[in-house]
């Protein structure tokens, strides 16, 4: 991998930051008024921001091709991301959970058996309730994770274009053939590929000297079945997807490294765990006490951010430092 690509990936975790603070913005005003009811009209509101989802699809596929290329073992890979994923998702579930049963909201509450099947992650393979609403789309981060490394070991990578094409395809069989069993395609991410596509393209064309010819057909793709099989919202998104990597690739987007978009990148993945039913406890707390609605919306982001805040530095960051350090040393320890 390039210095280049080390030294500007601060681009990409602020558009992650970007990403998470649309869903957050969706989730407290439309969202939140379809599904419980602010008490005052919004001034604002946000029924777009719930697309910030396939912007965090676009970022994995930049990102996992770009680990993988770098992993030389493949433990390195599954401690680099357990040690990136759990921690911080199981003090999310912890934390949730605990207000939420603390809150006023009582259907956000799930029982026990229900928290504990969360801890894998696995829970919408068994369609059990979610802790959070939002933990939907870690389910299709952990299965692209899974068939990415299953490439990985087939030593597949280097043909990844070609991959990718099949891949794709899958959307149109699951499309074209009704029926087909609803786990195997979430496992095989066929909903989602597209996204992940137009990462993987970016990062061959930007950091393994791809060239245009290459990845364009691949991306071309990708574009046409989310414009037949989603629709034409889903379709711009993914051009937006397309047209922000392509200005990353390009070193158009430098703007996005200014530091507050920097720091809010570097929180993105607390601040999507812990923001939803906290973030309606909250709003709802301050509303039923007489807080202007659009004003206890703007209190929840401020407290969901210092919140994701403190669970990054406090618990994610060392816990991800502890776990990777702990492997390094018995990796490269004396037998």
């Amino acid at each position: 991998m390039s210095g280049e690509v080390r030294g500007r990936l601060g681009e990409l975790d602020a558009l992650r930051g970007l990403a998470a603070l649309a869903v957050v913005l969706f989730h407290f005003t439309t969202r939140y008024d379809a599904v419980t009811g602010h008490v005052d009209p919004m001034l604002v509101s946000v029924p777009w921001g719930h697309f910030g989802v396939q912007f965090f699809f676009g970022i994995s596929g930049f990102v996992i091709f770009m680990t993988l290329e770098r992993t030389r073992r493949p433990m390195d890979f599954i401690v680099s991301r357990f040690s990136r994923l759990f921690p911080a998702y199981w003090a999310a579930i912890a934390v949730t959970t605990a207000v939420v049963w603390a809150g006023p909201l009582t259907e956000l509450r799930v029982p026990p058996v229900t928290v504990v099947i969360n801890l894998t992650m696995l829970q919408g393979l068994f369609g059990v309730r979610s802790v959070d609403g939002a933990y939907w789309t870690l389910l299709v981060e952990l299965s692209f994770y899974a068939m990415m490394f299953g490439l990985y070991r087939m030593k597949a990578l280097s043909h990844i274009e070609w991959v990718l094409v099949g891949w794709i395809g899958l959307k149109w069989l699951w499309w074209l053939v009704p029926g087909l069993p609803y786990r195997v395609g979430v496992v095989l991410v066929q909903e989602f590929i597209p996204f992940f596509a137009l990462g993987i393209c970016a990062y061959r064309y930007h950091a393994c000297e791809r060239t245009f010819a290459a990845v364009a057909p691949v991306a071309t793709f990708a574009l046409i079945t989310v414009l037949v099989i989603d629709g034409a919202p889903h379709f711009a998104v993914s051009v937006m997807v397309a047209a922000a990597f392509g200005a990353f690739a390009t070193g158009r987007a430098g703007w996005l490294a200014w530091p507050p978009l920097v720091w809010l990148g570097g929180v993105s993945y607390t601040l999507y765990l812990l923001h939803e039913n906290i973030g309606w406890t909250v709003i709802n707390a301050l509303e039923t006490r007489g807080v202007n609605s659009n004003f206890a919306a703007l209190l929840a982001v401020v407290f969901v951010l210092c919140l994701a805040a403190a669970v990054t530095q406090a618990i994610e960051r060392p816990a991800m430092a502890w776990i990777r350090g702990r492997w390094k040393h018995r990796a490269t320890g004396p037998n």
